[in-house]
């Protein structure tokens, strides 16, 4: 919880000050498709991704209306060193139930939060995007 949930809302609350002053900003949190799709055996590790989904829509309602934007990347399974740890077996499943077939790579998750943190992306605000390869 200390460093998947509570981490995240320090560093909301510090940045959402420089933020309001401006009157507009972009907060992005990470949480997992974990959090979403419940897997067994990933109790505490879910339930800290899940509450940052609680808090992201909930600060997304509170701080909208001072120009700040707030969302949530959801990845799957991310070519990463946390990602390599899992057993064999277990990466393969998941890789498996992707429509893609492999895992997702930093760079693609990277893409993603630029968007969100983008002009280009000023209408969004409260939502959790999984991008996961289709599972």
């Amino acid at each position: 919880m200390q460093i998947n949930f509570f981490s995240q809302v320090l560093i909301t609350q510090h940045v959402a000050k420089m933020m309001m002053r401006q009157k507009k900003g972009s907060i992005i949190n990470i949480s997992s498709i974990v959090a979403l799709d419940n897997q067994g055996g990933w109790t505490a590790y879910g339930s800290s991704k899940g509450a940052v989904i609680s808090f992201t829509r909930t600060a997304a309602r509170e701080l909208t209306q001072l120009g700040i934007r707030v969302n949530a990347v959801a990845p799957g399974l991310v070519d990463t060193d946390m990602g390599n740890v899992m057993d064999g077996s277990f990466q393969n499943d998941i890789i498996a139930r992707s429509d893609m077939g492999r895992k997702g790579t930093p760079e693609e998750i990277a893409n993603l939060v630029c968007f969100l943190a983008s002009d280009e992306a000023s209408f969004i605000t409260g939502q959790i995007i999984r991008i996961d390869g289709g599972m």
